[in-house]
């Protein structure tokens, strides 16, 4: 895009969202990893600016972070993504939504460095025992498009869930799971 013409736009668009930006100076340490995984790999202002204004699934990791009830006074100037839904109470630092339209994360715990993409539904349901529960996710997991992981399992760090796998069972450290229902084709040597 010509210089002028992104100046134009980014100036444009940071008008509405200078209560964001306001958060985003303030609160920055709370956004900062987030913000690394995408626009240029930077967390300044500018970059900030970016992904507000060209990623949906930014903001609603913005405004989960900045809370139910804060966010709701200003997420009307820049909606978010309306398919993705977070429902968990900690997301660790540095995750990143990709694409994630149509996408349903209620986990009790979601670790650092979560990369998901879309069509993903995590949630409650009956784990292998019958027991009701939702997952717990470890640190440095991706969940792969149209992955569903439910139940009260536990998703170990460093975890791949490759495409449309269903996993309804504890996964381990290092492993990467596909199929349906899911298992596990590769360890990594820890």
């Amino acid at each position: 895009m010509n210089p002028i013409t992104q100046t134009i736009i980014l100036t444009a668009s940071s008008l509405r969202m200078i209560p964001h930006i306001g958060h985003y100076m303030f609160h920055h340490k709370d956004f900062d990893d987030d913000l690394l995984k995408v626009q240029d790999h930077k967390a300044t202002v500018l970059n900030f600016i970016k992904a507000m204004t060209r990623e949906k699934t930014f903001r609603n990791l913005f405004y989960y972070r900045l809370g139910e009830y804060l966010s709701i006074f200003i997420k009307w100037m820049c909606p978010g993504d309306p398919t993705l839904h977070i429902w968990c109470p900690s997301i660790g630092k540095g995750a990143h939504f990709e694409h994630n339209y149509s996408t349903y994360l209620n986990a009790e715990r979601i670790g650092k460095n979560f990369y998901c993409l879309q069509l993903v539904t995590i949630g409650t349901g009956h784990g292998h025992h019958g027991d009701t529960g939702r997952p717990t996710i470890g640190d440095n997991v991706k969940i792969m498009t149209g992955a569903t992981v439910f139940g009260p399992i536990h998703i170990g760090n460093n975890v791949t869930i490759g495409a449309n796998a269903v996993v309804f069972t504890d996964v381990p450290d290092g492993a990467t799971v596909v199929g349906n229902p899911g298992r596990i084709i590769e360890r990594a040597k820890i």
